[in-house]
C-alpha cells in the first residue's frame, strides 16, 4: 500500500510493509524532521505583493514552518493552507502584511510587529489580549497617530504645554491658576474676582446702616456664603 499524508502538517503515514529497509530514513525525513519544522523552523523572505506559501507532502515546505519572517519589502499578502495551524509572524517590511487562507477573516500585521496568528481552517486571526488583567504597558514611545497609546508623563507634559501652565513651587500654596487671556499664572483670589461679592457687601453695609434686623441677617448670610465659597 502507498503511504498517505496527514491533513495539517503533511507528514508521511507509511503503510504496513512499505519502505523495506528504508523505513527509518522515511520516518526521520518525512515525520520527525517535519515535526521539528512545525515547532521551531523559521522561513524568511522579502514580501512586496502576494505570496502563496509552498506545500509538499512528506517533504520540506514553507507552510509547515512555525515562524513566518518578512525581512524586507513593501508588504503584501501571504496565503497559507486552509488547515488548522498556529504561526508566529514578524513584519519587517515597510507596509502591512496580511495573512489569509484566500477566504474568510484575515489577520493584518503592522510594520515592526511580531504577532501570533491562528488559522481555524478558514479564518486567520491575531492572538491578542482584550483584558490586560491589571498589567501595565511600559516602554511606550511618543504617540504619533490618534489611536496610539501615551504614557502618563507624556499626558502630564501635554496638559501643561497646551495651555501654557506655569510650574509649581512653594509660592503656589493656596493659590489658583489665573489667565489674563494670553498667559496663565498663579494668583491669590481677590474680592473683585468673585462675581456679585462687592454687591453683597454693599447691601450688607446698607442694611446695617438702615438698622433693619431681617435685612441685616439676610445680607450677612449672603456675605458668609460668598466667604465659604472662597
Amino acid at each position: 500500500m502507498p503511504s498517505t499524508y496527514s491533513t495539517r502538517l503533511r507528514l508521511n503515514y507509511q503503510a504496513p510493509g512499505d519502505s523495506l529497509n528504508t523505513w527509518g530514513t522515511v520516518l526521520n525525513g518525512g515525520v520527525f524532521q517535519l515535526l521539528e519544522d512545525a515547532v521551531s523552523k523559521r522561513v524568511a523572505f522579502t514580501l512586496s505583493g502576494p505570496k502563496m506559501l509552498t506545500t509538499a507532502n512528506g517533504a520540506d515546505d514553507e507552510a509547515r514552518s512555525a515562524i513566518l519572517d518578512v525581512i524586507s519589502g513593501s508588504g503584501g499578502t501571504i496565503t497559507i493552507p486552509a488547515v488548522e495551524k498556529l504561526y508566529t509572524a514578524r513584519n519587517a517590511a515597510s507596509g502591512d502584511v496580511v495573512v489569509t487562507t484566500g477566504g474568510g477573516a484575515t489577520a493584518t500585521i503592522k510594520p515592526g510587529e511580531v504577532v501570533t496568528v491562528v488559522c481555524d481552517a478558514a479564518n486567520v486571526r491575531r492572538v491578542q489580549a482584550t483584558d490586560m488583567g491589571g498589567v501595565k504597558l511600559t516602554g511606550l514611545g511618543a504617540p504619533v497617530n490618534g489611536t496610539d497609546a501615551a504614557t502618563k508623563a507624556y499626558a502630564d507634559a501635554l496638559a501643561f504645554n497646551e495651555v501654557n501652565l506655569p510650574g509649581q513651587g512653594a509660592g503656589t500654596v493656596g493659590k489658583y491658576i489665573r489667565s489674563d487671556g494670553t498667559a496663565a499664572s498663579w494668583q491669590g483670589v481677590e474680592i473683585a474676582d468673585v462675581e456679585g461679592l462687592n454687591a453683597a457687601l454693599a447691601a450688607q453695609n446698607t442694611a446695617m446702616s438702615a438698622g433693619d434686623a431681617a435685612t441685616q441677617l439676610a445680607a450677612r448670610n449672603l456675605a458668609i456664603a460668598f466667604a465659604v465659597a472662597l
